[in-house]
């Protein structure tokens, strides 16, 4: 039995015994990582098998939840509720999965009768970005820059972890007008203004800050993908392809390549996301003279 099966049996059993009942918060990504010491990876996937059975959906503010059980009268068909369902397929498949055929089906209505309550694909994301952004919960000012911009792009990462299709949904170029995002972005930008002064550099660093938390987000959703057709983890598939390595990176010609192929890289996108957060956030201190 593999991790994804136990970890999900464990917690299909708590659900059936009542011990979570509907409408209770499910553990999240990160309770599953630290509880059943495994990677987020395996952590997503079992909280997308229990959406997969209808046992648990995600909703704006709790996270995920238990779902009703069966015989329940039936979710309301309402524009937030059909954006739901869409962001519960996103997170059990992928965005690609989540097409107005697939919805119809998952909500038990005609396909065309999707389009009442989301006019269009390009509609529909934008929701569902705006359905799961209203599940950050922004911490508290603390009076420190540093605490308060790190504590919003700590908070901001947890939902791509959550979601991890979100990151890929989200344009830095042609960003969707949501509502739900702007209390994150006059927070970072509160906090970075009075890191370095000007506006103007301060929103670069925010675009900067945003760039990295959604350029390291991007990796969840392909890596899960990867995972479910292949079996291996990241690592382990690295260590199907170290000849391969060793010899297009040879020690003498690529001493600090090797040297990285011979020791072994042990892959975590959260440990890439908090090196990395650590040291943009120790650039703007340095600057700042402090924080």
């Amino acid at each position: 039995m593999s991790r994804v099966d136990e970890i999900a049996g464990e917690l299909r059993k708590r659900i059936a015994a009542g011990v979570l009942r509907s409408g209770d918060p499910v553990p999240s990504t990160r309770a599953i990582m630290r509880d059943h010491n495994v990677a987020m990876a395996t952590a997503s996937r079992v909280l997308a098998r229990l959406q997969q059975e209808g046992l648990v959906e995600s909703t704006p503010g709790r996270g995920t939840v238990v779902c009703a059980p069966d015989g329940a009268d039936p979710a309301v068909l309402t524009t937030d509720g059909v954006v739901g369902v869409a962001v519960g397929i996103a997170d059990a498949e992928s965005l690609a999965g989540v097409s107005m055929r697939r919805l119809a089906a998952a909500l038990g209505i005609p396909t065309m009768a999707v389009y009442r309550y989301v006019p269009s694909r390009d509609d529909l994301e934008a929701a569902m970005l705006d359905h799961v952004l209203r599940e950050m919960v922004l911490p508290s000012a603390s009076g420190s820059w540093r605490a308060d911009l790190e504590g919003v792009a700590r908070a901001l990462w947890q939902v791509m972890v959550r979601h991890p299709w979100f990151a890929g949904a989200l344009s830095m170029t042609r960003p969707a007008a949501l509502a739900s995002a702007m209390p994150m972005s006059e927070r970072m930008l509160a906090c970075l203004t009075e890191a370095v002064g000007d506006p103007i550099q301060a929103f670069t660093d925010y675009l900067g800050l945003l760039h990295f938390i959604r350029g390291v987000g991007l990796t969840l959703e392909p890596e899960l993908a990867d995972l479910a057709e292949t079996g291996l983890t990241n690592d382990e598939w690295v260590d199907t392809r170290i000849g391969d390595l060793k010899r297009v990176a040879p020690g003498d010609r690529f001493p600090h390549l090797h040297r990285i192929i011979e020791i072994g890289y042990p892959y975590d996108a959260d440990v890439l996301f908090e090196s990395g957060l650590r040291r943009f956030l120790d650039g703007l201190s340095a600057d700042d003279g402090g924080g």
